[in-house]
């Protein structure tokens, strides 16, 4: 790229050593195109020579280490770029497999409450199931125990009204079979109300 350069710059000190030579001709008094002057464009030629030297020994040199250390700062900021691309993605990535496992974990979550709250329904449904029946079994008791009372109770009376129907009878000089079957006959009596009461 140098050597290019290089040539480059001589062509154009060479394309304007005409007219320099031409203004120094004209300053001669002569025309510059039909007598030009070797020494001037001898010495132009050497002054560009210097100058290209010059430039290439001390300017070039900084110029095209510059561009080269632009371009290798371009490279590694593509570079760099392309890094903190992969990682973005990589990040992203990341975040949505946790995002994911945060869902599954959350569905999982659910079906556990769910399963629970069905599990927690049914053993309330047997508790209330087994107090019912409690109930009803003591309800039962009760009713039997009250029947057993009111049967008591029913016999007593009978038998006091068969004591009183009895003396009743002795008032009447009635003998003792008579009075025996008199009551035998009322106590069957009430046992047979008692048992129809009962099968209604």
């Amino acid at each position: 790229m140098s050597g290019r350069l290089s040539w480059r710059m001589t062509a154009a000190v060479l394309a304007a050593a005409p007219a320099l030579a031409s203004e120094g001709g004209e300053a001669a008094g002569g025309n510059a195109l039909i007598t030009p002057h070797i020494g001037l464009f001898f010495w132009t030629l050497v002054t560009f020579l210097i100058l290209l030297f010059g430039l290439k020994r001390f300017a070039w040199g900084p110029i095209i280490a510059a561009m080269h250390g632009r371009e290798q700062g371009i490279r590694s900021d593509l570079e760099r770029a392309s890094k903190e691309r992969e990682e973005a993605q990589s990040l992203v990535e990341e975040q949505r497999a946790l995002l994911n496992q945060a869902r599954r974990e959350r569905a999982e979550a659910v079906e556990a409450g769910r399963q629970d709250a069905e599990r927690l329904k049914a053993e309330i449904l047997e508790e209330a199931r087994k107090q019912r029946e409690q109930l009803a079994k003591q309800a039962e008791t009760q009713i039997e125990a009250s029947m057993r009372q009111a049967r008591a109770e029913l016999k007593g009376a009978a038998a006091d009204l068969a004591l009183q129907a009895a003396g009743k009878l002795l008032a009447k000089n009635l003998d003792d079979q008579t009075q025996r079957r008199l009551v035998e006959d009322y106590i069957a009596d009430l046992e047979r109300m008692g048992s129809g009461g009962r099968a209604n």
